[in-house]
């Protein structure tokens, strides 16, 4: 998003964090599919939401979420279970984003859900900005 035009030397590039950034990576198919793909590593790795959570957090941004951070996942990953539930053919939609195609032994509500959350985790300012 930052790029520059190449006709003057940049040394220092600037930093964009703009709404209309990030509202196009998270629709990204990429980035879905990516989101997807973490979620099930996670989900074969780790048993518990707060380990798999924590795991997510941690392969993105190189570091351990804050207790504030896990409580927002977790509160992110509880409606997103619930919304998937209500509706189990956007879940079956997320999972299909990509060309990798979605592990079949993984619970497709379950897997729409983490990967919504992997979604808002690569997304973060801190991910995307990283330097």
């Amino acid at each position: 998003f930052d790029a520059s035009t190449r006709e003057t030397c940049v040394v220092r590039p600037t930093r964009t964090n703009t709404p209309l950034q990030a509202l196009n990576l998270m629709n990204d198919v990429t980035y879905v599919e990516a989101a997807r793909v973490l979620a099930e590593r996670v989900m074969k790795a780790a048993k518990t939401p707060a380990t798999r959570l924590t795991m997510a957090f941690r392969w993105v941004t190189s570091r351990e979420p804050t207790d504030r951070e896990l409580g927002i996942l977790q509160r992110g990953l509880d409606y997103q279970r619930e919304r998937f539930a209500k509706n189990a053919e956007a879940a079956t939609n997320f999972i299909k984003q990509g060309e990798r195609k979605a592990d079949e032994k993984l619970d497709p509500i379950e897997l729409a859900a983490y990967g919504t959350i992997a979604n808002l985790i690569l997304n973060l300012d801190e991910t995307i900005t990283k330097q």
